[in-house]
């Protein structure tokens, strides 16, 4: 009989910008709190040494979570298909500048776009990374803290 571990491979996902990383099971927004649902994380300025770097620049680059093609870019959002084939979904507190288009490829911590530093200070969450169909996710660990852009900000089990 074969070991069973086998069909389950973990990997991360990457902080997409610099940030207090949350589980979304745990982000609060603004005076009418409201839960997430899914599997993911949020990012968030809010408190600290965060607050004051983010001061000193203009805008906020958002980094590639995963490895993957941009299957949709909107005003404020972007979605990214892995090579595993499952997409993952990155929301934004603001309209972005986007450096990639529809259908070009990104490596895992490439920036694909910004948004002003202003807005993404003033967010409970700057980004919020989901996965758009999570039933192959067995596992979801979230790297909670303050996590620089690029470094994993979660772990996760795929039930190949």
């Amino acid at each position: 009989m074969q070991d069973i571990e086998q069909y389950y491979e973990e990997r991360e996902l990457l902080n997409p910008m610099a940030g207090r990383v949350i589980p979304l099971h745990e982000l609060v927004s603004g005076e009418n709190p409201r839960r997430h649902s899914g599997e993911g994380f949020a990012v968030s300025a809010a408190g600290g040494i965060m607050g004051f770097l983010f001061g000193a620049a203009p805008a906020v680059n958002i980094h590639a979570p995963a490895a993957g093609a941009i299957t949709a870019a909107g005003e404020s959002m972007f979605r990214l298909r892995t090579g595993d084939g499952l997409e993952l979904s990155v929301e934004l507190c603001a309209p972005a500048e986007f450096f990639k288009e529809t259908g070009e490829l990104a490596a895992a911590g490439e920036c694909v776009c910004r948004i002003s530093q202003e807005e993404f200070r003033a967010a409970a969450a700057g980004a919020v990374v989901t996965f758009s169909d999570s039933s192959r996710i067995t596992e979801l660990h979230v790297i909670s803290g303050r996590i620089p852009a690029g470094k994993p900000a979660a772990e996760y089990k795929l039930n190949e």
